[in-house]
Order: structure tokens, then sequence, then C-alpha cells
């Protein structure tokens, strides 16, 4: 596909370069570290967009000797950087809800001769029923299936039980995009902001009910003149950090290997944290290996305006 007729995309910035770079840096160490041990290997992207990502870049200025312009480029998305992988993956499986853009993923098979699968749907919904079907669950290749699934949601879209179905598998590695920051804004300073829309939210993305008294605590607040009886309600004492670590808490609890996270920043805010998940207990001194130095090497570019 010509780079005019690649359908525009246009979300993030720096930091989605970062995301897209450590993801790249994992998949290419994940495939050397398989390639000579007879498993069938799978990448899964839930929330795969087009392929493609449409940015606004800045070139020039005084470095580069020419005035400083703002030029639109189109990059390649997780799907198109996952599918150079050399020596590629045994299988491509994408899913993308919305049809235009699981159009734009088909027209990848035209361009890269791979298994490449487009599944359009509701991605916790489509990511169960692939692992509830052969060859994950059934038939004469089962248990030699491994693959790296990667959840970079829209907002907070990923479901507990779709988590709890990837760990249950004890077979894929998970890199997901936790919405730190929407999940702040979730939590309101005063629990009467926590209307039942927000908390079937929180539930569906910690997997509990808990952090209610995680997060909050009673307080009397000023009643009118003529009120008899005192106000009570119940505000937020945790802070950012302490709400990020109470999700780290409950994915511990689903999986044996949780990465420490890379931040991603955003105009000066942690906006979202990139974590690495797995419960293929044998394998995760080689994952840990692998997660590490990609830590080592993009953690440190999440606080700087250009990727390293």
């Amino acid at each position: 596909m010509t780079a005019k007729n690649r359908v525009a995309h246009r979300f993030g910035g720096v930091w989605t370069e970062i995301k897209l770079k450590a993801l790249t840096e994992y998949l290419d160490f994940y495939q050397k570290a398989l390639k000579n041990q007879g498993f069938e290997t799978w990448y899964i992207d839930a929330f795969a967009g087009t392929g493609d990502r449409h940015a606004e870049l800045q070139k020039g200025g005084i470095f580069e000797g020419r005035p400083i312009e703002h030029v639109e480029e189109i990059l390649d998305g997780s799907a198109r950087k996952a599918l150079k992988i050399q020596p590629p993956f045994n299988h491509y499986w994408f899913t993308e809800q919305h049809l235009g853009r699981a159009n734009a993923l088909r027209a990848l098979k035209k361009e890269f001769s791979l298994d490449i699968s487009v599944q359009p749907g509701e991605a916790n919904v489509e990511l169960r029923a692939l692992f509830s079907s052969r060859p994950w669950s059934g038939g004469s290749t089962a248990g030699r299936q491994r693959g790296v699934v990667f959840l970079d949601p829209y907002g907070m879209s990923v479901d507990w039980r779709t988590l709890e179905t990837l760990a249950g598998t004890k077979r894929v590695d998970v890199w997901y995009l936790f919405p730190r920051k929407a999940v702040v804004q979730q939590l309101a300073h005063d629990l009467r902001g926590v209307d039942e829309a927000k908390r079937q939210k929180l539930a569906q993305i910690f997997g509990c009910d808990d952090w209610e008294e995680e997060f909050y605590r009673s307080r009397p607040i000023q009643g009118g003149l003529f009120d008899q009886i005192p106000v009570e309600t119940k505000g937020r004492i945790a802070t950012p950090e302490q709400i990020s670590a109470f999700a780290r808490k409950q994915l511990e609890n689903l999986f044996c290997y949780v990465s420490e996270p890379i931040p991603l920043i955003v105009n000066g805010s942690d906006f979202f944290e990139l974590y690495c998940l797995s419960n293929n207990r044998p394998a995760i001194p080689l994952i840990k290996r692998g997660v590490d130095h990609v830590r080592r090497k993009y953690t440190p570019a999440s606080r700087r305006r250009f990727v390293p």
C-alpha cells in the first residue's frame, strides 16, 4: 500500500514512540530466543488500529540549520512493526472494532506474505474467543503455542476477565498499557463523585471492589445552618502512586511475573504505565532478561522530549 493510500489514524506523541520501540525490541528478543525451540509463535494485537500512525513532527531548527517546520509523517504502528520482526512470528492475529481500521489491517496481507488474521469486533470478547478455541484450547498441536499479546486499550477498555484468560494460558507474555491517568480521574476526591458507571469501570479494571476501602476514608463535611445531624462523606486519601501500586498488587495476584513498569509521560504527568505480565513460570528468567534490557533502555527516555 502506498503512503498516500494508507488510512489516516492520528494519535499519541513522543510517549507513543517510546511504547512502540519498547514493544518492538522485546518482540525481536522474543523471536530470537524462541527460534530453535520448536514452538508455534503468535503475535496478538488486541487494539490494533490500522497498522500505521499519522503524526505531526517538528523538523529544522538551529541544529539542522534550517527553519522550524511541522510536517505530517506516516509512521509504523504496532501491527506493522511486528510484521517486520525477523524471524517472523508463525501467526499474526489482530482485532479492531472500527471497521475502517480493520479493513486497513486486512490490506496488510497484500504487503506481507505471512499468516495474518484480522478479527473485527470488541477486543475483550474476541480475545476470550481466541483462547477458548483451537489451537490454544485443544487439538493435535495444543501446548506448542507461545505468544506475545499487546494490550494498548482505548481508555479503560481492558476487562479483568480478559487478563484472567491470558493468565490462564500460562503461555503468553502480555504487554499491557495501564491507563494510570484515566483510572485516577475516575476516583473523585469525594466518593460521592464516583457514580455507578465509574464504579463498574473501576471494578472491571481492578478485578475487585476493594478499592473503596483502600482509597477512601470517612470525614465530616460542613453542614447547613439548621442541620441537626452531622454530615459525613468519604474523601480520597490515596495518591496516584498508591493507586498505581494497588493496581500492580492486583496484577501480581493474577500473574507470577509483573515487571516494573515503563512510565509514559504526557505533558509532564504520568499518564500510562507499560507492564510486561506472564504466568509462564518456567520461562520467567528468560522473560525477565528481555524485559530488564528494554526497561533500562527506554525508562530514561520517557523523561525526554525526543526518543533515542
